[in-house]
């Protein structure tokens, strides 16, 4: 077996002791070269790898991993089953005006920006556990105040101050910074197309079952007993309980199994580590000595993890990715495999993760200083922290994710019409019974099924190659509910979406984690989502535009949102009553009929004007096509590997490939994980390090 076939086994746990003495006594008998330099040199991910492996990969991560997944899982049905109910929550049950619950969603958008960028900048600070847990404390008092209040001051409450303190906070993608630290280059666009498709799984049910409460629960009410509980409990009403419930349940999760944790793998380092080592190489502080790499590298406490799921039963269900015990049957395999040996040794080289404490405040070396817990140290922590957001400010990584994160802002615009507009636009045309949500849902499912396979079968795709043609059919999505302003272009429409969206967003994940620094992903998480400064506006142009193209009735509707569609004959008197009170409205004002009839949509009721709610649609496509127009502009400067002479960036460039990228053609023959390496890090302008044995804790300015 030659020598680079016994490194590479015993890195990865296939060697064991007395294979290694051997080794070790034969490189002194001058038997085998020192080629430790050339080891060094040869630690660089694979240029492609299968999708099988891929998933083996994933599936060996810590399984810390699982948990921030159940917690995506989790997040999602809290915060996602209040967006897509709170518009029609707001506008039934407390006879707020469309123009009006634009606003207050607008406003509630503000301050959730502001309370985000804090919790972004908390996490780096505190970690992911402390800030999750305090966060979900404080949501629990937003979310019962939600689910229990019944006057306008305690939604107000609700709203602008303790849903921002707690929701907020973990919305600007706490637990994508721990999925990031819990993942290696190799796996990470899998690991976030599986967070992709765990948050829109959660998500899909959330629309599943507000939809099946909606149809299948009746209205009850709590006498005054009761106390502050008492009152109706519409379904809508009955659906937030249940997500208070998921609150509480994702708090004891969080403060029970959560944990600040790290990986590494030497076969598969971020461009930091690497970074790191030539740095210290051209500093003269480390000598051509593997050990002596692998201590620059991995922490002094690392400990081997264990694993999501155990090798033994990933043995079993993908033999061919691990290599037998013995040569004769490792030879074997290469025979029966049909591939040559290269491949196979390839193809088995699975990783040997291992985990350690990540290190924040003031232990961490991002901000290089002894933070004081009584603060008698504040003054020079600002400084300290004002410096590092100066320099996160002048890098061109920076930038790359603050420019797509504003030229998406036009694509993102249909989420929120999917939010605010299509719900109501469903109900107040066609009735109650529409499953609005289930609707919704073919956009979530999607989004569940498609980005794991997504992921998996582009793994070492150029990035933009992905994210342009998503970009494009999802911009393009609006033309098919314009043209059918009805319930089947409604599912068109959301089906459309969703395959361009599964090809763009969760890329879009990955690409960011890959060019976050070490020790400030949530800051810079947080430049990533720079889109959601427009989301407030989002907010009140789309109750703005539902009050122009998408009108309520609330002549026919009683003061819960339900429509007067029943017929009630009381003292001999013909009425029309919904399923809570009578509403004051007669049937022989309806019209002509011979059979009286109540209205059961906004359409039948007499004192509604009829809008054009095509025109929106039309206007949200041709907003959402700037998009992809913009990202095009920008696309040489995205993909990196050109400077500022290189016609700024390769702007200002043009060529028949250039105009191909509109569409995702590279600008070059890079190898497909070239784009990974020339992603610029953060570690040219300076080198973090850690305080442990064996590594640097200063940070230092090339």
């Amino acid at each position: 077996m030659q020598l680079s076939t016994i490194d590479s086994n015993r890195r990865n746990g296939y060697i064991d002791s007395e294979d290694e003495a051997d080794v070790s006594e034969s490189r002194q008998r001058g038997e085998y070269p020192d080629t430790n330099q050339d080891h060094i040199k040869s630690r660089s991910r694979p240029a492609f790898i299968s999708g099988y492996e891929s998933i083996v990969r994933f599936l060996l991560l810590p399984r810390q991993a699982g948990v921030v997944l159940l917690l995506e899982f989790l997040n999602s049905f809290r915060s996602f089953g209040l967006r897509i109910v709170i518009y029609n929550y707001i506008t039934n049950e407390y006879g707020i005006t469309d123009t009006q619950a634009g606003k207050i969603l607008g406003i509630k958008g503000v301050v959730d920006i502001i309370f985000g960028l804090l919790g972004s900048i908390l996490v780096d600070i505190m970690g992911v556990r402390k800030v999750s847990v305090l966060a979900l404390s404080i949501a629990m008092i937003g979310r019962t105040l939600v689910a229990f209040g019944r006057n306008r001051m305690s939604l107000f409450f609700a709203l602008y101050f303790f849903s921002p303190c707690g929701d907020s906070l973990l919305a600007i993608g706490i637990y994508r910074v721990a999925l990031k630290k819990l993942t290696t280059p190799l796996t990470r666009p899998l690991a976030f197309a599986v967070s992709y498709a765990a948050w829109n799984l959660s998500s899909a049910l959330a629309d599943v079952v507000v939809d099946k409460m909606r149809n299948s629960v009746s209205d009850f009410e709590l006498d005054e007993s009761y106390g502050w509980l008492s009152g109706v409990y519409t379904p809508i009403r009955q659906f937030i309980v249940v997500t208070w419930v998921f609150v509480i349940i994702t708090f004891f999760i969080a403060f029970c199994f959560l944990r600040d944790e790290t990986v590494i793998d030497l076969d598969d380092i971020d461009d930091y580590d690497t970074s790191s080592q030539t740095c210290q190489e051209n500093r003269g502080g480390a000598d051509n000595n593997d050990a002596r790499w692998m201590n620059s590298v991995v922490p002094h406490d690392a400990t081997p993890s264990i694993p999501m799921i155990s090798r033994r039963i990933l043995k079993k269900w993908f033999p061919t990715q691990f290599p037998s015990s013995t040569d004769d049957e490792f030879n074997e395999q290469l025979r029966n495999s049909g591939l040559d040996a290269d491949a196979t040794i390839k193809l088995a080289s699975l990783p040997n993760y291992k985990v350690y404490k990540t290190i924040y405040g003031d232990d961490s070396a991002v901000y290089n200083v002894s933070l004081d817990r009584r603060f008698g140290n504040l003054c020079i922590w600002v400084s300290k922290f004002l410096k590092q957001i100066v320099t996160v400010l002048v890098h061109q990584n920076t930038w790359k994710v603050l420019i797509f994160g504003f030229a998406s802002f036009s694509v993102a615009m249909q989420w929120t019409a999917s939010e605010i507009v299509l719900p109501p636009f469903l109900e107040r045309r066609y009735g109650e019974s529409i499953p609005i949500y289930t609707i919704q849902s073919i956009n979530l499912f999607g989004c569940l099924i498609m980005p794991p396979i997504v992921g998996a079968l582009t793994t070492g795709t150029e990035d933009f190659q992905i994210v342009m043609p998503g970009l494009w059919i999802m911009a393009c999505s609006p033309i098919f509910i314009a043209l059918l302003p009805n319930v089947f272009g409604a599912c068109v429409w959301q089906l459309v979406l969703t395959i361009g969206e599964v090809l763009w967003s969760p890329r879009q994940d990955s690409w960011t984690a890959s060019l976050a620094p070490i020790g400030m992903e949530g800051f810079f998480f947080a430049f990533g989502s720079s889109r959601e400064l427009f989301g407030p506006l989002g907010d009140v142009v789309m109750g703005a535009m539902n009050e122009k193209y998408n009108t309520n009735c609330l002549d026919c509707r009683d003061q819960y949102g339900h429509f007067c569609q029943n017929l009630s004959n009381s003292n001999g008197t013909l009425q029309c009553v919904s399923v809570q009170e009578s509403c004051g409205l007669f049937p022989t004002a309806l019209g002509d009929d011979t059979v009286p009839t109540c209205p059961t949509t906004c359409l039948e009721c007499p004192t509604w004007e009829p809008t054009d709610p095509s025109a929106f649609w039309y206007l949200l496509m041709l907003f959402s096509i700037l998009t992809p127009l913009s990202v095009w502009v920008f696309l040489p400067f995205l993909r990196g590997g050109r400077d500022r002479n290189d016609g700024c960036y390769g702007v200002f460039r043009m060529s028949k490939r250039r105009l191909l990228g509109i569409c995702g053609a590279k600008n070059d023959a890079r190898s497909s994980y070239d784009h990974v390496r020339a992603h610029e890090s953060f570690d040219s302008e300076f080198v973090v390090s850690d305080d442990r044995p064996g590594v640097s804790t200063e940070l230092e300015f090339a």
